[in-house]
């Protein structure tokens, strides 16, 4: 679902867009679900930087459990699987772990060909988690190995020598998010 930003949302945006203001962006993607296409403009700011909507950055599409709270999600024995084995989580109809790592192969492939130097990309919780994951190839069984970042976590990584290296993690570990 694409729930609306929240009061708390747009403050994070707002102090989040003036760390990035002294950073350079060249290109900026984003979901194309509103409320990541808001944050985009929000962190850009008034800078003149193209928005690319990306399908790609979509967050993993749940289907029954749409909007519902976490604790009744976690009364469907599904939810077991979709946090202890998500490579072999399935909802009928559904994109699933797999789908999503193929995706974003495809999207990280498009990166590579893209001659900008300073790439912001703006997604969602789990679809980030699997950019990272493809980067670094970590595969869809251990999907969930690392802390969960909060909401408005920053990742660094590069591409250098044909080679993708995360330099920054933006989860609660790390606490490099707002």
């Amino acid at each position: 679902m694409d729930s609306p930003l929240t009061e708390k949302g747009m403050k994070d945006i707002a102090s989040m867009a003036e760390e990035l203001s002294f950073i350079p962006i060249d290109i900026c993607y984003t979901s194309d679900l509103p409320r990541a296409k808001k944050t985009a403009e929000g962190l850009i700011n008034d800078r003149k930087i193209q928005i690319i909507e990306e399908e790609a950055l979509r967050e993993l599409p749940l289907g029954p459990w749409e909007g519902k709270l976490f604790k009744e999600v976690q009364k469907d024995p599904l939810s077991v699987v979709y946090f202890e084995t998500p490579d072999q989580f399935s909802l009928p109809g559904l994109e699933n772990f797999h789908d999503l790592y193929e995706a974003m192969g495809k999207f990280i492939r498009k990166l590579e060909k893209d001659p900008k130097d300073h790439v912001l990309i703006v997604a969602h919780g789990v679809s980030i988690r699997a950019l990272i994951n493809v980067l670094e190839g970590v595969p869809v069984a251990r999907f969930w190995h690392r802390p969960i970042a909060k909401s408005m976590g920053l990742t660094i990584a590069s591409f250098e020598k044909g080679k993708w290296q995360v330099l920054q993690r933006a989860d609660q570990k790390d606490g490099l998010s707002y």
